[in-house]
């Protein structure tokens, strides 16, 4: 899915002066929040007018189903929305808790902002591309992942126990220009974390997770493949928690593995979904 220009696009505003420079105007809290959206937005509509066609067509929706072997992703998409909305909600809330909003409002407006990113600019550009259409299961995992986006922020204690992430490795020697729906290359799980238990606290076991993803392969968005030929997984991995065993190190830049998931650094039994 597009979640991967949010991150990025995310990643950039917390890494850059972004914060310090409308901070240093009299723009009110409510100002610079109507501001991010704007800036986000127009990112967003810019980037989808010239790779996803959008303002193309008329608005017209359509069902895309699931999680089937006959779907356009074989459901990677749709998990996409999901992460997409959740990773938004948590990049920005804390944008807003900065501009002086209660950890509570600032979870709640960054949700907000996911939901009106993600359905009314994304959705509603889907609506008139020719490739997409309104969506209605895309609909409710964008809903899903603004609301789980929203719990994990204001409860910080869920968030230190459970990780939602993408892993993606490209194919270097055969990039595609959109990579943002490169779904061959990707894998989404949630990650099980055992520095949030206590149980493991000042333990060895602290600096382990476990994994519960989803991928497909041989789909191509495209159809080039034939049903037959097109696979689903589901695996269970046992990995080293990245965020925590580098924190020391990078400090909170080492926050980006409880997004990313870096490949090479886990064990996996993976079963093909028939």
């Amino acid at each position: 899915m597009r979640y991967l220009l949010i991150f990025l696009l995310s990643l950039t505003l917390y890494g850059t002066d972004y914060n310090r420079s409308i901070e240093d105007n009299s723009f009110t809290k409510g100002q610079k929040v109507l501001l991010t959206n704007v800036v986000m937005g127009g990112v967003i509509a810019a980037w989808g007018y010239t790779q996803w066609d959008y303002a193309t067509e008329d608005l017209h929706s359509g069902s895309e189903g699931w999680f089937g072997k006959e779907t356009s992703n074989g459901g990677s998409d749709k998990l996409g929305h999901f992460y997409t909305n959740y990773l938004m909600t948590r990049l920005v809330a804390p944008f807003y808790e900065d501009w002086g909003y209660s950890k509570e409002d600032a979870a709640l407006y960054s949700a907000l902002t996911s939901a009106f990113q993600s359905i009314v600019i994304m959705e509603v550009g889907d609506a008139t591309s020719p490739e997409h259409g309104f969506s209605n299961e895309d609909f409710i995992m964008d809903v899903l992942g603004s609301v789980i986006g929203y719990y994990w922020y204001r409860y910080p204690f869920v968030a230190k126990k459970i990780d939602f992430r993408v892993e993606y490795l490209p194919d270097f020697d055969n990039l595609q220009s959109d990579f943002t729906t490169d779904y061959e290359h990707m894998k989404h799980l949630m990650a099980i974390k055992a520095e949030g238990f206590e149980v493991f606290e000042n333990s060895w076991a602290e600096y382990f997770e476990l994994h519960v993803g989803y991928y497909t392969r041989n789909f191509h968005h495209n159809g080039v493949y034939p049903i037959e030929d097109r696979e689903r997984y589901l695996y269970a991995g046992f990995g080293v928690n990245l965020s925590h065993l580098l924190r020391p190190v990078i400090g909170k830049y080492s926050s980006i593995f409880n997004y990313y998931q870096a490949p090479y650094t886990y064990i996996s039994y993976d079963k093909e979904w028939e």
